[in-house]
């Protein structure tokens, strides 16, 4: 892969950029640096960013962003780590306070686009689906190796597939004879097991359940949401943009329970408040994309933002 291969269009750039942003904020941490498009626009426009902190699990991501913003050099400090380890990165620098998270869910375009990642049922490439290239942990070796029983827990809870228990049975009779190994392979077993009218769709619920278990996704982004909560302080703000439904139920009732005001049972009342919000809900309904937007770049259709700030 070349830097000429490399090109990603930050999501949700304009509406980051006005609502998530703060005027003197001062530093940022980026949870998934990727090619650095957001990073680029807050550096533009906020000088008073003082620390940008980049982090992602891709080295090749981490190398361009580096280039990219290499007029910042004396400003950003990069992480070859999960955003799940944002108190150990936050508690390892100096973090000069306002303080913003944004934390992007969504694959870079190089996963998809890239067919040595193993991301994509459009072009054939080794069954990889991980975010950090080097991990041993791969989606091949899932298909293979997950009992009957986790391959429907992963189907139906991860992808939402209705036909999940039929498809992971099938699965452990056609890997007997030939294991997985290719996106192409896994697409034509998927095809030759499925209606024509459901094809499109039991590829997208099937690829999609795969990575997010090869990269316990949700597991992840519920550790990572407790773990920035508790290094906010008064006025910081973290902002989320994910993608499908999974992520984002999970990013709303997090927000709205954080932005509750604390209640015990009393003898007057079942919910009596006892202590005032700690946190303050900044969108209500999550922030989408724009037409213009979507007709521009059609991947960022589902990606919706939620903000929350510390008061």
């Amino acid at each position: 892969m070349t830097d000429q291969n490399l090109f990603h269009e930050p999501v949700l750039k304009k509406e980051i950029l006005a609502l998530l942003l703060l005027d003197d904020v001062q530093t940022v941490f980026d949870g998934t640096i990727g090619l650095g498009g957001h990073a680029e626009a807050i550096l533009e426009q906020f000088p008073s960013v003082k620390k940008y902190i980049a982090c992602d699990l891709d080295s090749e991501h981490l190398a361009f962003a580096e280039k990219r913003l290499s007029k910042w050099h004396q400003k950003v400090v990069f992480c070859h780590t999960n955003f799940s380890e944002i108190k150990k990165v936050i508690q390892s620098n100096d973090i000069p306070r306002p303080f913003v998270i944004l934390l992007d869910l969504g694959l870079c375009s190089t996963h998809v686009d890239v067919p040595e990642k193993g991301f994509s049922f459009h072009a054939d490439g080794p069954l990889k689906m991980s975010f950090d290239p080097q991990s041993e942990r791969t989606c091949a070796h899932i298909l293979n190796t997950a009992s009957e029983k986790e391959l429907v827990q992963i189907l139906r809870e991860y992808g939402e597939e209705p036909r999940a228990v039929k498809l992971a049975h099938q699965i452990v009779e056609v890997r007997e004879e030939k294991p997985f190994q290719t996106t192409s392979g896994l697409r034509e077993f998927i095809e030759e097991h499925t209606h024509p009218r459901d094809r499109k769709k039991t590829l997208m619920r099937v690829f999609q359940a795969l990575r997010i278990a090869v990269n316990d996704e949700l597991n992840v982004l519920e550790q990572t949401l407790r773990s920035a909560t508790e290094v906010m302080m008064s006025g910081d703000r973290l902002g989320v943009i994910s993608y499908h439904s999974l992520e984002d139920r999970m990013v709303k009732r997090f927000f709205v329970l954080h932005s509750r005001p604390k209640t015990e049972a009393t003898d007057k009342s079942l919910h009596e408040e006892v202590a005032p919000a700690s946190f303050r809900l900044m969108t209500k309904k999550p922030i989408v994309p724009s037409e213009a937007e979507i007709e521009h770049n059609p991947r960022s259709r589902s990606a919706r933002l939620r903000i929350l700030e510390k008061i």
